[in-house]
C-alpha cells in the first residue's frame, strides 16, 4: 500500500509471522480447490506492499501457486520481488526473475509471482481469481464499507476462498501504564476511522464488518485473533509505533501538543530504559463458500 515505506514493512515482518494464525490456514487448505496436480492455485494478493504475505502464507499452503501482488506503489512491488527472491533462496529454492515476474521451486512449494500495479481504491478494475483464493494482510481496517461490501459480493461471484490476516482490531495495551494512555489509543483509533483513500475507514471494527460482510454472502468463516506482542528488549518496533501513535493523536488534536508531547517523552523513556512491553489486537479471518 502507498504510503508505507518499505522500512516499516520490514520492521513489522517478523512480528506479523509471529502473531499470525496457522491453524486458520490449515483450515483454509482442506476448502481449496486443488483437485488437479497440474493447474497451480490461483492468489491475489490485495495490497501486497513488499510481499510479507506471500511469504507467511505461501509454505502453509504448499503445492503449486500463482501469485498475482496487487498495489499501487511501484516501489513496494520491487522491493516485494527483491525481497522473496532472497527469500527463496535463502531457503534453498531455485528462483528466477524476469523483469515484474518471478519464478521459484524447491521441495513441495513451486510458485509463480507477477506484480500487478492496480489502483486498489477501483476494486472493480482488479480481477478476482476463479475459484482461487483472494487474500490480503493489514488491508481490511484502512478500507471503507462499501469497498469491503463489493470484494464480499465480488469474491463470491468469483467463488474465490479469502485469508485476510492482521486486521487491526484496537486492542492495545501498554506497560508500564502512563495516565494519558486511553486518551492517546482513543485519538489513534478515532484517526484509523478516517478516509485512508478507500472512503470512511473501519479501522478498529474491520474484523466484525468483515465477517458479517461475508456471512451475508454465503461464506463460512473461521477467525482468530493475531495479536502483536513486542517485548522489552524490542526497541524499535516499540519506537516506530509510539510515534505513529503520537502523529496520529496529534493530527485529531494539535492543541494537545503539550501534553501528547509529554505522554511521548516518557513512553520513549520507558522503552530505552527496557521496561515497555506492547501488545496490539489483530484478528485473523478466513473463508470458503
Amino acid at each position: 500500500m502507498s504510503g508505507f515505506s518499505a522500512e516499516w514493512l520490514g520492521l513489522r515482518e517478523p512480528f506479523d509471522a509471529a502473531a499470525r494464525a496457522p491453524s486458520l490456514v490449515a483450515a483454509l487448505a482442506t476448502h481449496l480447490d486443488r483437485s488437479s496436480d497440474k493447474a497451480p492455485l490461483e492468489i491475489l494478493d490485495l495490497g501486497a506492499g513488499a510481499g510479507s504475505n506471500f511469504r507467511c502464507l505461501a509454505p502453509l499452503l504448499g503445492g503449486m501457486q500463482r501469485w498475482r501482488l496487487a498495489d499501487n506503489d511501484p516501489k513496494l512491488l520491487d522491493a516485494a520481488l527483491a525481497a522473496t527472491h532472497s527469500w527463496a533462496g535463502a531457503r534453498g529454492a531455485e528462483a528466477r526473475r524476469a523483469r515484474n515476474t518471478l519464478s521459484m521451486g524447491g521441495g513441495d512449494l513451486v510458485c509463480y509471482l507477477e506484480t500487478e500495479l492496480v489502483d486498489l481504491s477501483d476494486l472493480e478494475s482488479v480481477e478476482l481469481p476463479t475459484d482461487g483464493l483472494v487474500t490480503a494482510a493489514a488491508l481490511l481496517d484502512l478500507v471503507s464499507q462499501d469497498w469491503l461490501e463489493t470484494l464480499a459480493q465480488r469474491g463470491r461471484a468469483a467463488g474465490a476462498a479469502v485469508a485476510f490476516a492482521l486486521t487491526y482490531d484496537g486492542r492495545t495495551t501498554v506497560e508500564p501504564a502512563e495516565p494519558e494512555d486511553a486518551l492517546v489509543l482513543s485519538l489513534f483509533n478515532r484517526h484509523q476511522r478516517l478516509d485512508k483513500g478507500f472512503g470512511p475507514a473501519l479501522g478498529p471494527g474491520a474484523a466484525g464488518a468483515a465477517q458479517a460482510a461475508f456471512e451475508a454472502h454465503g461464506y463460512e468463516l473461521r477467525a482468530a485473533t493475531s495479536d502483536w506482542v513486542i517485548e522489552p528488549k524490542q526497541h524499535a518496533m516499540q519506537l516506530a509505533l509510539l510515534d505513529g501513535w503520537v502523529r496520529a493523536a496529534l493530527e485529531i488534536t494539535p492543541e494537545s501538543r503539550s501534553a501528547l508531547t509529554s505522554w511521548h517523552e516518557r513512553r520513549r523513556a520507558h522503552v530505552l530504559a527496557g521496561r515497555s512491553e506492547l501488545r496490539v489486537g489483530h484478528v485473523d479471518l478466513v473463508g470458503w463458500l
